[in-house]
């Protein structure tokens, strides 16, 4: 039975016995009601702490023209109570929502109950209602609290907004589809979210039993499980008891393996029965997480990112949450870069220059500097004092202690650069992003060998984008893009800078499930287990 069928299935009696008492427990006129409101709002008494942590909001909406009564007496009370115990289809957790509190506190009302009484029941629903559209609209927990060093805009809901928007909408479920972000890859996430707890009611994933590979054409036993197992996914209509592997079932395992991270094909893998036997509580777990992330991020900053997946080596180029481009993305040293940012994209710069950090100077450059400073000078580092050149060979570099560069790079006299060369790591470009000290993203020439990427003398919070030039168009402000191709522009060798597209911006994050651009859910793994902390902090259990 899915959670649809769940709901509709709610004792009958029941809903009909609560609407009558919220009937017979409003005597009072609606006017009497909501002044009664007006006056708990001013007073100054302490409300409950659900209302009084937005009273200052609740009170300017109950003082406006369209403040009314919202809940006694209305088919809205219902609704958010549903939902409250319903709210695993919103990718939230029923029971961090106290739908019991507000029916006791409805029930705790009668004929003789006075306006005063029912209007602190309704400024009862009122509060736990922005609690529930905080959570929908703003997720549960910030990302500072996993991560205290994250830069992420700070995502609230304005609570006048949430309950006029509730006014207007008519109902609990036509708020939910306009307040909840708004974007196609949530949306989608959602749909399979809510598709997996209808499995997860009737019994969830079926189990493949592991054994030879199998591949299309041939006849097996385990052919039925698997043809159910699709099924599941979504993946195939529906499911039977045929033994042969046909070629619309091929067509499905190939759609799973994609959608798993495997290399795409007909066949039956060890590896694709492992992806399939994970257990369904998982696969909710990622979507819920993936939901969550999203939330962070205020609506207006959705309609154009450079989203990078740092647990997945991956970035999408999203328009309105429909993927546009997609390719690979590494962050340096994996092990130590813990990134969570959401930053504005400003501007990219073709062959940058690069700040050459000191410790680079020490370790590296001094012994060759030592040696030959016209070699260094020859490879194109330069250095300045106070803003002023200063040739390499005018400093006594033998007699240069490691101690000594210390000194001066703390004392900010001295700075080495190095321009666009084989040697600058930056390679043909480079984003400038308005918090640049907090993420570094540039030109990555290849993937790097078993995926792993790892500069000491590059921000541990840089990310090197492959084959990147392919976005630049989507980057850059499309009334400067250069008239003979961006192709063209770079092998100029020149450096120049142009400006990004207007309200573009770069989010890095981790996701272990995505949508890619053909709209397909793709499911990967959580190998520095961030979905593990944050599936910890939504529970309130310590951090892993």
């Amino acid at each position: 039975m899915n959670v649809d069928r769940v709901l509709r299935c709610l004792p009958r009696l029941w809903i009909v016995a609560f609407a009558a008492l919220l009937a017979t427990a409003v005597p009072a006129r609606a006017n009497d009601v909501l002044e009664n409101v007006r006056w708990l709002l001013s007073k100054p008494e302490r409300l409950p702490l659900i209302v009084e942590k937005r009273r200052q909001e609740i009170s300017q909406f109950y003082s406006s023209e369209q403040g009314q009564v919202l809940w006694l007496d209305e088919p809205r009370s219902l609704e958010l109570v549903q939902s409250m115990e319903a709210a695993q289809r919103e990718g939230l957790r029923p029971e961090d929502y106290p739908p019991a509190v507000l029916q006791d506190a409805v029930a705790a009302l009668n004929s003789t109950s006075s306006p005063s009484d029912i209007a602190w029941v309704e400024l009862l629903y009122t509060g736990h209602f922005l609690d529930f559209a905080h959570d929908l609209r703003a997720g549960r927990v910030s990302p500072r609290v996993l991560y205290p060093d994250a830069y992420m805009p700070s995502n609230s809901i304005d609570a006048v907004d949430a309950l006029s928007r509730l006014v207007s909408s008519g109902g609990l479920e036509a708020f939910i589809d306009v307040w909840q972000p708004q974007d196609d890859t949530y949306r989608r996430l959602k749909g399979h979210l809510q598709h997996l707890q209808s499995v997860r009611q009737n019994g969830g994933f079926s189990y493949v039993e592991p054994g030879e590979p199998l591949e299309a054409g041939t006849s097996d036993p385990r052919v039925p499980i698997l043809r159910q197992r699709l099924f599941e996914d979504g993946l195939l209509s529906k499911a039977s008891d045929d033994p042969v592997f046909d070629k619309r079932l091929a067509f499905a395992v190939g759609q799973a393996r994609l959608q798993y991270g495997l290399e795409i094909s007909g066949e039956i893998s060890p590896e694709l029965i492992r992806a399939l036997n994970i257990p369904i509580d998982r696969r909710i777990e990622q979507l819920t997480n993936a939901m969550e992330r999203i939330r962070w991020l205020p609506n207006e900053y959705a309609r154009l990112q450079l989203f990078i997946n740092k647990g997945e080596n991956s970035y999408v180029f999203l328009e309105n949450g429909r993927v546009v481009r997609e390719g690979e993305a590494f962050p340096n040293c994996p092990d130590r870069n813990h990134t969570t940012l959401a930053t504005t994209i400003e501007a990219v710069t073709f062959h940058p220059t690069w700040q050459v950090p000191w410790e680079f100077f020490g370790k590296e450059l001094l012994p060759r500097l030592r040696k030959d400073p016209e070699q260094v000078e020859a490879a194109g580092y330069y250095l300045k004092r106070s803003g002023a050149d200063v040739p390499l060979d005018a400093l006594p570099w033998k007699e240069a202690s490691l101690r000594d560069i210390e000194r001066a790079s703390n004392r900010e006299q001295y700075a080495l650069y190095l321009p666009a060369s084989i040697e600058n790591p930056l390679g043909q470009y480079a984003y400038r992003l308005r918090q640049e000290q907090r993420l570094q993203l540039f030109d990555l020439a290849a993937a790097p060998d078993e995926g792993l990427f790892c500069n000491p003398y590059l921000p541990k919070t840089a990310f090197g984008i492959v084959n990147g030039i392919e976005i630049l168009d989507q980057i850059i402000e499309p009334r400067v893009l250069p008239v003979d191709g961006i192709a063209d522009r770079i092998s100029r060798q020149d450096t120049v800078t142009f400006p990004a597209r207007g309200g573009l911006m770069a989010v890095v994050s981790h996701q272990s499930v995505w949508v890619q651009r053909q709209g397909l859910i793709r499911f990967g793994n959580d190998p520095y287990l961030e979905d593990a902390r944050l599936t910890a902090a939504l529970s309130g259990r310590p951090k892993p």
